[in-house]
């Protein structure tokens, strides 16, 4: 089973909207791929949800934060060590936790739609791929199995 780790604007829009990466959510949620997460991004989906642009009442938050903590795992935090050994490799700092997070669980993808993380300076490191094609992927390896 893939190990996935997903940054927070996966989730936020796996949560809110129907679409792809709903569809991971619901993966994880079935037990078909292990979703991973850390703090980092536990606390950044819970900030997100709060945000008045979404306009999603607090009983609906908990709800939300209910199901995702049904669909994935969630990890600590890399140490503030780990984060300094690839503090240049990163121009956005807040990016950082998500990188070496996802290297340090030795997760299979980082399904993330951020350029830089897509970048091929990060994909040294971790195979970080957008959403759309892991799901094809995933479902080319499935239909091989059959």
């Amino acid at each position: 089973m893939e190990n996935v780790f997903v940054d927070a604007n996966i989730v936020m829009s796996g949560l809110l909207f129907k679409g792809k990466e709903s569809v991971l959510l619901k993966l994880g949620n079935l037990g078909a791929i292990k979703l991973v997460i850390n703090e980092y991004v536990l606390k950044e989906v819970e900030e997100g949800l709060k945000k008045e642009v979404f306009g999603v009442p607090e009983d609906d938050r908990r709800h939300l934060m209910r199901y995702l903590l049904m669909c994935v795992s969630v990890v600590k935090d890399p140490s503030e060590e780990s984060i300094k050994k690839h503090w240049n490799l990163l121009s956005d700092k807040d990016d950082l936790p998500v990188f070496v997070g996802a290297k340090e669980e030795n997760c299979d993808y980082l399904v993330t739609g951020d350029k830089e993380l897509l970048s091929s300076k990060v994909r040294k490191f971790v195979n970080s791929i957008k959403t759309s094609e892991f799901l094809k992927k995933l479902s080319e390896e499935r239909m091989l199995c059959l």
